[in-house]
């Protein structure tokens, strides 16, 4: 069972960034970027509930997760351990770092999640032993 934590910069650091202000005062900050990207592209994925039975990481880019609407936990691994998931609520928006390990799975009937990443994007897929199914307790 994979216990489903709450998202902070703190617990979510080794995978990427929670996309929010430190500074609550300031009306606009850069919070990321990549000066080596040649171009970006947005997004729009819609989910109903399914098991996840793969992950996927991209070399060359970071990607953001922007939740819309629904109830959604992303899962991620780092590079070198792709059985090795956490999940998170993914009720705030986050930019996964390139190379970890990454899916979703919803927990709604349907959720909606805006995608941020570079232009061309190559994945890397890594089937899992066994498919990751959400239980409640």
């Amino acid at each position: 069972m994979i216990k489903i934590q709450n998202l902070s910069s703190k617990t979510f650091s080794k995978f990427g960034l929670v996309l929010e202000q430190a500074d609550k005062k300031k009306v606009f900050s850069v919070l990321t970027g990549d000066k080596t990207a040649k171009g970006w592209r947005i997004g729009y994925l819609i989910f109903h509930p399914a098991p996840v039975d793969s992950l996927e990481r991209h070399p060359g880019s970071m990607e953001t997760f922007e939740p819309v609407s629904g109830a959604t936990v992303i899962l991620v691994a780092e590079q070198g351990s792709p059985d090795k998931i956490e999940a998170f609520l993914l009720d705030k928006p986050v930019c996964v770092a390139k190379n970890v390990w990454h899916g979703v799975r919803v927990l709604s009937e349907k959720a909606e999640i805006k995608i941020t990443e570079n232009y061309e994007v190559e994945s890397v897929i890594h089937k899992l032993k066994k498919p990751i199914d959400a239980v409640f307790v």
